[in-house]
C-alpha cells in the first residue's frame, strides 16, 4: 500500500521512529529505491527526506543530491536474517549506530559539499551524498 509523505521538518539526527512508509522514489527529493524495496518505519522528523535503501549489501541509490538543509534517511531494507549496517561519513561528519533490518537513521546536511560514506562493518559498501548550495 502506498502512503503519502508531505511534512518537512528540520532536524539533525534521528534514529528509528514512528510513521510507516515504503522506500519509494516519489517520496524523496531525488531518485531512490524501487517500489519493491521494503516497508519500514520512518520517523516523523524525516518525512520528506531523500531515502537511501540499504539492501543487498549496497546503498541504493549510490549517489544522492540534496539542497543545503536537506535531509537523507537511510533505511535498512535487508531481510531480518542479514547483519546490521551503518551509514558512516568518510570525513567524520556523521556516524549512525548499527542499523538492524528495518531500522532508520537520518541526517540533515547544513553545509554544501561532497560527502562520501561507507558501512563500518562492510567497508566495500560505499556511496556519496552531494549537498548543493
Amino acid at each position: 500500500m502506498r502512503r503519502s509523505l508531505y511534512a518537512t521538518v528540520a532536524l539533525g539526527v534521528t534514529v528509528i521512529g514512528g510513521s510507516t512508509v515504503a522506500c519509494f522514489p516519489e517520496r524523496s527529493t531525488s531518485a531512490g529505491p524501487s517500489p519493491d524495496a521494503c516497508d519500514t518505519s520512518l520517523p516523523p522528523e524525516l518525512l520528506g527526506a531523500t531515502v537511501v535503501a540499504i539492501r543487498n549489501f549496497t546503498f541504493e541509490p549510490a549517489e544522492v543530491r540534496v539542497p543545503m538543509g536537506g535531509k537523507v534517511a537511510w533505511v535498512n531494507c535487508a531481510p531480518a536474517d542479514e547483519p546490521a549496517h551503518t551509514s558512516t561519513s568518510d570525513q567524520a561528519v556523521w556516524n549512525s549506530p548499527l542499523l538492524p533490518p528495518g531500522a532508520t537513521f537520518g541526517f540533515t546536511f547544513t553545509q554544501a559539499g561532497t560527502f562520501p560514506y561507507h558501512c563500518e562493518p562492510h567497508p566495500f559498501m560505499q556511496a556519496t551524498v552531494i549537498v548543493e548550495p
